[in-house]
């Protein structure tokens, strides 16, 4: 029994790692730039993502193609006393998009991207080694859609999401306790499906007032069974942990990625300079109530004494609540061929005042993004966008102890590749 209560422990932070919204939104560098407030209009190929009903604003074939570097940083305080700082390195968030007219007043788009992912790293000896000391989570959406344009003020869309999730933690169990010196490794993966739909409206559009647009876009759950390989290794009580049964099982998690529901307006001045846009977000994190975790029956290794008991299940509560994220874009057309960008972001942390996790710092997020499109070649064009991501410093309760995190931020650097043909 004891080893059961081990495993399980040492399963646990997988729920962390899932359960506290860690949305990611940087779908291509134009969009980084301006906030991603292009849900009313979007006008290239990332409309895939932006708003699918978007597609029917390009009458040729377009591909885009780029990443998003992003690199967090923490300062970090355990019960009052400085720790090892939070730096887990450069990541890479990947965006392709293409979309064609197919006949008529119906376009396809597919797109391939991220919109959930983290990544943290502490030391070995650090104070809540026992929570997490590394841990790489990274999701991938394949997603086709169909768009119709009803009429010349009015566009539709749906699409199909697959969602391939991989995760990775590594802590140390009972990390502090007298007698224990373990580490753990849990690796898992699953695909599963889910849907979207858009619609676009033009709600006017005259010489004085310039063009307004309203767009609309919703994307459903997505249940996940996650499933993977978990190994703890190490020794207690000075014995090899080896000794009291095999060190490595199957586990296996159950998650809904919640459901979310964007709205947002777009407008272009009369002479098609000026751009602006607003856009809110509503994520429903309340739905992931709980992760219902399963570790089987393990046969002990050659020599090791018989493991107590069969599969087991735990229910982690997260308590997390549902939140807002708005924005703001403002883009100049200098000239036909360059652009300047500009655009800003609210994001709240849904994450419990009680409940916490070290595998991100928490707190409300403030995002200033700054960036520019040039067309180097006819319909070639090169976008780069720039983010400061500002964390709210903030105190969770994690295992007993007080977590908080302080001058926390993250960099963010953009490039998309264009092409119209």
């Amino acid at each position: 029994m004891k080893k059961l209560v081990l495993g399980l422990s040492a399963l646990l932070p997988l729920g962390a790692a899932y359960s506290a919204g860690f949305g990611l939104y940087e779908a291509s560098a134009r969009g980084n730039a301006l906030g991603g407030a292009l849900v009313g209009s979007t006008k290239d190929a990332s409309a895939v993502y932006y708003n699918p009903a978007n597609m029917t604003e390009t009458t040729n074939v377009s591909v885009m193609a780029g990443t998003t570097f992003t690199w967090l940083y923490s300062d970090i305080a355990v019960d009052g006393h400085s720790e090892r700082n939070m730096n887990p390195g450069l990541f890479c968030i990947p965006h392709f998009f293409v979309t064609t007219p197919v006949w008529g007043d119906l376009f396809f788009g597919l797109g391939l991207y991220c919109e959930d992912g983290l990544g943290t790293k502490y030391g070995t000896d650090w104070s809540l080694a026992g929570d997490t000391t590394e841990t790489t989570m990274e999701q991938f959406t394949l997603n086709p859609n169909l768009a119709y344009k009803i009429t010349d003020w009015w566009s539709v869309a749906a699409g199909l999401k697959m969602s391939y999730i991989t995760f990775n933690n590594k802590k140390r169990p009972h990390h502090g306790t007298t007698g224990y010196n373990l580490e753990s490794e849990l690796d898992g993966d699953d695909i599963s499906m889910g849907y979207n739909f858009g619609t676009s409206f033009r709600l006017f559009e005259n010489e004085d007032l310039g063009r307004l647009k309203l767009g609309v876009v919703y994307r459903s759950q997505i249940k996940h069974n996650i499933k993977g390989d978990f190994d703890i290794n190490g020794t207690m009580g000075g014995a090899p942990y080896g000794n009291l049964g095999d060190t490595h099982s199957d586990a296996s998690a159950k998650l809904t990625l919640p459901q979310s529901l964007t709205a947002g307006l777009n407008w272009d001045s009369p002479n098609e300079k000026w751009h602006a846009g607003f856009a809110t977000t509503w994520t429903q994190w309340s739905s992931v109530d709980t992760i219902a975790f399963k570790i089987p029956a393990r046969k002990p290794s050659a020599g090791g004494v018989p493991f107590a008991g069969g599969a087991t299940s735990y229910d982690l509560p997260l308590e997390w609540d549902d939140v807002w994220r708005f924005s703001l874009g403002l883009e100049y057309d200098v000239t036909d061929d360059l652009s300047l960008r500009c655009g800003y972001v609210y994001d709240m942390d849904p994450s419990s005042e009680d409940r916490g996790t070290t595998m991100l710092p928490g707190g409300d997020r403030h995002i200033i993004g700054l960036g520019a499109g040039y067309y180097i070649w006819r319909s070639l064009r090169l976008d780069v966008g720039y983010n400061l991501i500002m964390m709210v410093s903030e105190e969770r309760e994690i295992a007993g102890h007080r977590f908080e995190t302080d001058n926390a931020y993250s960099h963010m650097l953009g490039t998309t590749l264009s092409y119209t043909f």
